[in-house]
């Protein structure tokens, strides 16, 4: 399989690179696990759970067969030890906040006490983001255990070249039974998009996880395999510093684009428009009322830009460079700025140095995509407030207060009311512009069987075979 960037880390509360979250299933396990269609939970390391909305629990019975890839079994005590990492997580911390403590009556039985009822936990206990870790890191210190982590997922680490490549072999303590099918699953960072499809012709490579946008035409039709995306292309701005600071200059910018005529040539056609700042696969994810995102009006551009602080400097849009959508889509935007009298150039950059950048506020402009990876708001809305609305460097007031209305919520509605809440606030502030809705696109070998393309793209392999 190959990834179009590196992993920039294996502890998934400070994981931000996508490519990561391909790899982590593979590795690691969670109390549940979705469906390949992510809309259902089914059990994975609990084989069940039960919800009591007026005792504020929830409580997990853990598989008899579930055991880390080292043979030890999962117990009450790894989940405990496990929640305190995710509870206190710089990124994700938020996505828990609703867990008061954990109570462990026996070595299967875990008890979370919630501070109030929320249903949407359950969703966010599917992910990576809550992985099963072995309790006080298997006697190992935190460096080491995040060198080459011991998790209870499908495989195990044999090897790796940071920055080229990992090797995974099977784990034969896998709570599933008779999975995983294959003997092992190695991971080569193939950055470039031409040698991707190279490499998938000549059979080096079996899968392409997150094929080009601009290289997928060239892929056999059959080969091709799409999931509704669960991300969102955003223009995020450095609000603190530099000509962007100016909010009249950043509505000019959402206003020079051409949204339609961006998808079409920086996307290739192989987007649409985004709507919201949100992904809007996410369930509760629906358009604002009163937002006017995708509005294209150059007039109105023009004179922001007069009124504006802003004296005709260059300004530097920073963009991925080793794969995923973004590359020509900044490129398409350079000429759609300069009619409104902005002058943009273009800087591609690995994205190991793009997030460097960003997470420094080191920036004036970037394109980034970024996914969500369950059915619930949590999950952007937790990523929006710890990185600032995309690195904007905005107040995360808003996005987190969103995030405890979420989890607060006992109805769709008002899951809606708050993620719409939010949306009017990034509205006014144009701290963050949303762009498109890339598709996520794999190719899959012919050889290759059980692939089922997963709409968060955190997809497990357990299942996958290769045809004799």
């Amino acid at each position: 399989m190959s990834l179009s960037s590196a992993i920039d880390t294996w502890n998934p509360q400070k994981a931000l690179a996508t490519q990561s979250y391909r790899v982590f299933p593979q590795v690691y396990a969670s109390l549940l696990r979705s469906t390949p269609d992510g809309k259902t939970l089914r059990p994975a390391l609990a084989s069940s759970y039960k919800a009591d909305p007026k005792a504020k629990t929830l409580t997990f019975t853990l598989n008899p067969d579930a055991k880390f890839s080292d043979g030890k079994p999962v117990t009450s005590a790894d989940v405990k030890f496990s929640e305190g990492l995710w509870s206190k997580g710089e990124l994700y911390g938020g996505y828990f906040s609703s867990i008061k403590s954990v109570q462990t009556p026996s070595p299967r039985t875990v008890v979370f006490k919630l501070s109030k009822a929320d249903e949407t936990l359950p969703a966010v206990l599917s992910t990576a983001n809550a992985a099963i870790f072995p309790d006080k890191y298997g006697g190992r210190t935190a460096d080491a255990y995040w060198k080459k982590p011991v998790g209870a997922g499908p495989f195990m680490i044999s090897k790796q070249t940071v920055g080229r490549s990992i090797g995974l072999t099977r784990n034969p303590h896998y709570y599933r039974s008779g999975l995983p099918y294959l003997d092992g699953v190695e991971y080569k960072v193939v950055a470039d998009g031409g040698q991707q499809l190279l490499q998938f012709q000549s059979g080096s490579l079996d899968v392409v996880n997150g094929v080009e946008l601009e290289a997928a035409a060239q892929y056999p039709k059959d080969q091709i395999v799409g999931a509704p995306s669960s991300g969102v292309s955003v223009l995020t701005t450095n609000t603190k510093s530099g000509p962007l600071s100016d909010v009249r200059l950043r509505k000019a910018i959402a206003l020079a684009i051409d949204y339609k005529k961006l998808v079409a040539g920086g996307y290739v056609g192989e987007a649409s428009v985004a709507t919201s700042l949100l992904p809007q696969q996410v369930p509760g994810v629906t358009k604002c009322p009163s937002c006017t995102w995708s509005t294209t009006d150059l007039a109105t551009a023009k004179d922001l830009v007069k009124d504006s602080d802003y004296n005709g400097q260059n300004i530097e849009l920073i963009v991925p460079s080793d794969g995923g959508p973004g590359k020509l889509a900044a490129q398409a935007l350079v000429p759609m700025l300069a009619e409104a009298g902005v002058k943009v150039t273009v800087n591609p950059l690995p994205t190991s140095s793009l997030i460097d950048k960003l997470s420094k506020s080191d920036f004036q402009l970037g394109v980034i995509t970024y996914s969500a990876l369950a059915p619930t708001p949590i999950d952007p809305l937790g990523f929006l407030g710890a990185t600032g609305v995309v690195f904007s460097q905005s107040s995360p007031g808003p996005a987190n207060k969103a995030l405890a209305e979420v989890h607060a919520a006992s109805s769709p509605s008002e899951v809606t009311a708050a993620a719409q809440a939010f949306e009017a606030t990034a509205d006014k502030s144009r701290a963050a512009i949303p762009l498109a809705v890339p598709k996520a696109l794999d190719a899959v070998a012919d050889r290759v069987r059980g692939f089922a393309a997963a709409p968060y793209q955190a997809y497990c392999a357990d299942e996958l075979s290769i045809k004799s």
